[in-house]
């Protein structure tokens, strides 16, 4: 059956349609359904097709997905880090066994030394940024700098509980010392080198691209579970991720590598001249 177009039509509507405010079908009467752009008798439109129809929403992307996307360098970094870690780690045990753990302990940060500058070049002036910002004008880094000594509490009590399960006393610091290493040297490379090199990679570089994919908080834990992962350390694992939360904090909030890099030497300088552990 056949409609024409009638005098009360619009001529932008087609054939034989109703303006939306209709009832019933303008040719059979029939109830019209809000569901549908059409009559359901006899399937004369009365509306607009697109007026059914949910318009089509983008896939919203996984945090995976965003970090992929937005912050591909985080891979990058991460992974030559770790890489360079186990590779020169495995290099220098095979090289000094367990005879030079002070020559390990140097290859080790030498590589380490090497990536950053690397990255640190590749990225300067991302990186100049945050180095022209002092931070301690900024309330927060106190506030992550009185939260330190709580933290090393912490770390002296979970570790002492872990070393007590494990029965083991043994200090590798002291053992360093044993060999003739010097305060000097113990503070340089287990104090200033971690402080500047960490800070830049995964608080400069890292927790700064996953700021650009996720939220900050989601950026914050990413970072800082990274960072304790390429610490090769499942036992400190736990604490690491609470010690690269508290740096990653005073960086997000000072938007400066400044107070992380002071509590991380301080940290570090408190638990090789008072702390004894594995």
């Amino acid at each position: 059956m056949s409609h024409e177009l009638t005098p009360q039509s619009s001529p932008n509507q087609p054939p034989g349609a109703l303006p939306p405010e209709a009832g019933y079908c303008r040719y059979c009467q029939a109830p019209l359904s809000a569901f549908y752009y059409f009559c359901l008798a006899c399937g004369t439109p009365y509306k607009p097709f697109d007026s059914v129809i949910t318009p089509d929403r983008p896939r919203q992307l996984s945090n995976e997905e965003l970090v992929r996307l937005k912050a591909p360098q985080v891979a990058t970094v991460f992974w030559t880090y770790l890489a360079t870690i186990i590779g020169v780690g495995v290099f220098s045990y095979v090289l000094f066994r367990e005879e030079r753990p002070d020559l390990q302990l140097f290859l080790n940060e030498l590589g380490v030394l090497a990536v950053t500058c690397v990255f640190g070049w590749r990225y300067r002036q991302l990186l100049a940024v945050q180095f022209k910002r002092f931070g301690f004008d900024h309330y927060q880094a106190w506030i992550a700098i009185a939260l330190t000594p709580p933290l090393l509490g912490l770390n002296l009590l979970y570790h002492d509980w872990i070393m007590h399960l494990a029965r083991n006393k043994h200090d590798m610091f002291q053992e360093l010392r044993d060999i003739g290493i010097s305060e000097g040297t113990m503070v340089l490379m287990f104090c200033v080198v971690p402080a500047i090199l960490e800070e830049i990679a995964y608080r400069g570089l890292v927790q700064h691209w996953l700021q650009a994919a996720l939220a900050p908080w989601r950026a914050l834990v990413v970072a800082s579970f990274l960072f304790a992962i390429t610490h090769l350390s499942v036992i400190s694992c736990p604490y690491l991720f609470l010690v690269g939360c508290l740096l990653g904090w005073a960086k997000q909030k000072t938007g400066s590598l400044y107070p992380s890099m002071l509590i991380h030497f301080v940290h570090n300088f408190v638990v090789i001249e008072y702390f004894p552990r594995a």
